[in-house]
């Protein structure tokens, strides 16, 4: 008689219990060094695309891989208004500049 996966303990309870750390890691945004997150999500991937995972661990890789991105859209907005404001300043002292100079 085989046994039931997942459940209180089952074959997959290590592996759900990973994946919602790393869930968690990311939607919290510890620390993670820079050499794991290719690998880490890579491996979120493959979780979310095996057909042996459990519906949990599947939805809790997918939502440790929308956290990641979410968190680089935040990156990416944040790099583009400071970018947008340093050049904001610069056109402002080029026209404080133009004013000064008129007689």
């Amino acid at each position: 008689m085989s046994q039931p996966q997942g459940g209180s303990g089952g074959a997959t309870a290590r592996g759900i219990r990973t994946t919602r750390l790393l869930e968690r890691a990311l939607r919290e945004r510890w620390p993670i060094p820079r050499k794991i997150r290719k690998p880490l999500i890579e491996r979120l991937n493959e979780i979310v695309q095996d057909t042996a995972s459990s519906p949990r661990e599947v939805t809790s890789a997918a939502k440790a891989i929308l956290s990641a991105s979410k968190l680089n859209l935040e990156s990416l907005t944040a790099t583009m208004k400071i970018q947008e404001h340093e050049e904001l300043i610069e056109r402002l002292e080029e026209l404080e500049r133009r004013v000064e100079q008129k007689p």
